[in-house]
């Protein structure tokens, strides 16, 4: 009866991928970039942020611009868990994002696109959920779809392939690995601050434009911020784990048995 394309749901989660496809393509973004807008929220300084920067100087400063990537790709897999906040650009527009992620592939948090509308997103071991707003309703469900999941997430798994990338922003190891690869031409430059913290530059450009990764060089060098010209994301809260909550069957509406045949509302 009431149709709805779910590939056009997910179309904001989608594109945030870019952020893990802009890691690899250039591991990082313009350090004339200010900090990410992320829905209001931003990334505060914590205060293991403000411990760590008055910790120990890490040594990258003193280390080739290779062998500062690789620490602090390890450095990211080694903190278990991290909150990503910001920016990222696509071919479909601006996407702003504020995830916490984890090396298990569990996340939870905020992916919107303008002119698309923002979701909900939790996802746990192969369970996900998401929960679309009003502003993608009007755009793309219809009023009838609307008022069927109501203020409701819409359940479904991993294996999913309208939601896999989802699932591929959620893993906090893939993003490692992606900010790891194509590194080819980077450069190290002087020190920021960032978060309250010092940061080593390491600055990368190629076809598809200039980028930056701000590597601390007080205790872990993990990377605080990643900046391109079309956007920045911040990291922090590392190590804080991600919140183990999850949607109840009250909370949600499994999107399998929207699709199957028997039902009144199509989804395709």
């Amino acid at each position: 009866m009431h149709g709805i394309r779910m590939r056009t749901a997910v179309a904001g989660a989608a594109a945030a991928a870019a952020l893990a496809a802009g890691c690899g393509s250039g591991s990082g973004g313009s350090g004339s970039t200010g900090s990410p807008a992320a829905s209001g929220t931003g990334s505060p300084v914590s205060a293991s942020a403000a411990a760590a920067s008055a910790a120990a100087d890490n040594g990258v400063a003193g280390q080739s611009a290779d062998q500062v990537l690789q620490r602090a790709v390890q450095a990211l897999k080694d903190a278990g868990a991290v909150r990503a906040a910001g920016t990222v650009g696509s071919e479909g527009g601006q996407i702003t994002m504020d995830l916490r992620l984890d090396t298990t592939g569990d996340c939870t948090g905020t992916l919107s696109q303008g002119g698309v509308g923002s979701f909900q997103v939790v996802k746990s071991g192969q369970q996900l959920w998401v929960k679309p707003d009003q502003e993608f309703w009007q755009t793309h469900g219809g009023p009838a779809m609307a008022q069927l999941v109501g203020d409701r997430y819409l359940k479904t798994t991993s294996d999913n392939p309208d939601f896999g990338e989802i699932g591929s922003l959620c893993d906090l190891t893939a993003l490692a690995d992606q900010l790891g690869t194509g590194k080819s031409g980077l450069a190290k430059g002087g020190e920021e601050n960032v978060q309250g913290r010092p940061a080593l530059t390491l600055t990368n450009t190629s076809g598809t434009g200039t980028g930056t990764l701000y590597v601390a060089t007080t205790g872990e060098p993990v990377p605080l911020k990643l900046a391109k010209d079309t956007g920045a994301v911040e990291f922090s809260d590392f190590g804080t784990p991600v919140p183990s909550a999850t949607p109840g069957p009250d909370q949600s509406l499994d999107l399998d048995q929207l699709q199957q045949p028997s039902s009144s509302t199509s989804v395709v």
